[in-house]
């Protein structure tokens, strides 16, 4: 059973006030966004409901000066989905496109974070409904609970006809201990395939390979694959704290020629990791 809910109803947003996203380093690099603006880049929308909710931020940074600071109360519940969510999120991938890499770090501060038993998803990969159909459970997504980090990923061979319709597949996987009051480089590898075991998905973090599924089914079979979001979803809609904070950086999105090089953390200061296949 995978540990989360739909946020399918909220998700079709306009975007807050962008700029423009820096010049592409490399032919296979999509979007690159180091916070180094006066806000957010164009390739975002965002779900920031209240003024707190989302900024860029001097608080804190992997590289440069800034980072984006996205922050949730449970203060601002008012009983609708909109309000459990604080993320910036990506367009779905066009037609006939299945693969994606992406690469971010991300700051825990344990003074908001540290010691929660409610469950806050920092990352996902959410669906897009067909026309005339419905969605689901995100496919992907990175969690935090009880000072542990989560993944759990989806599949559904049969297509999404209703809302909260069971994937036909999930697993969810125990990543160790999550890491506060600093920054942790990821990279993600995701290949959608919803059935025939044609999927793969891949997580480096710090340089290393912690997650490696070869041949799986991943996804659900909708024309669009998934978009990516940044952010908190705090589904159950409480916390321990009165805001929970969370950094993010350095964020490339690669397409399905790129590798781990091209959108690692740091390669612009010279303080990227290598990746462990190369140590």
């Amino acid at each position: 059973m995978l540990s989360l809910s739909s946020c399918t109803d909220s998700d079709t947003i306009s975007p807050e006030n962008i700029t423009t996203a820096a010049a592409r380093e490399d032919g296979s690099l999509l979007n690159i966004d180091t916070f180094e603006g006066s806000t957010f880049a164009s390739f975002w929308w965002a779900q920031l409901w209240t003024k707190t909710a989302g900024y860029v931020s001097e608080e804190q940074h992997r590289a440069g000066k800034q980072a984006m600071r996205i922050s949730w109360k449970p203060s601002q519940m008012n009983g609708t989905n909109d309000m459990l969510h604080s993320e910036l999120l990506t367009r779905a991938l066009p037609e006939g496109e299945t693969e994606r890499w992406y690469g971010y770090s991300s700051y825990f501060p344990a003074a908001s974070m540290a010691n929660d038993d409610q469950i806050a998803i920092v990352s996902q990969w959410h669906g897009t409904a067909d026309p005339g159909f419905s969605d689901t459970v995100p496919p992907l997504c990175i969690e935090v609970q009880s000072n542990h980090l989560y993944l759990a990923y989806a599949a559904s061979n049969k297509p999404i006809v209703k809302l909260l319709q069971s994937p036909t597949s999930s697993k969810r996987v125990d990543l160790g201990l999550a890491q506060f009051d600093r920054w942790v480089d990821y990279v993600v590898h995701v290949k959608w395939a919803p059935d025939g075991n044609t999927g793969q998905l891949q997580v480096w973090q710090n340089g290393t390979l912690i997650l490696n599924e070869q041949n799986i089914n991943i996804g659900y079979p909708q024309i669009n694959k998934p978009y990516w979001k940044i952010g908190l979803y705090c589904w159950m809609g409480k916390n321990t704290y009165p805001e929970k904070v969370v950094y993010y950086d350095e964020v490339r999105i690669g397409g399905p020629t790129a590798n781990y090089d091209v959108v690692k953390p740091g390669r612009d200061n010279g303080t990227a990791l290598e990746s462990d296949a190369k140590k």
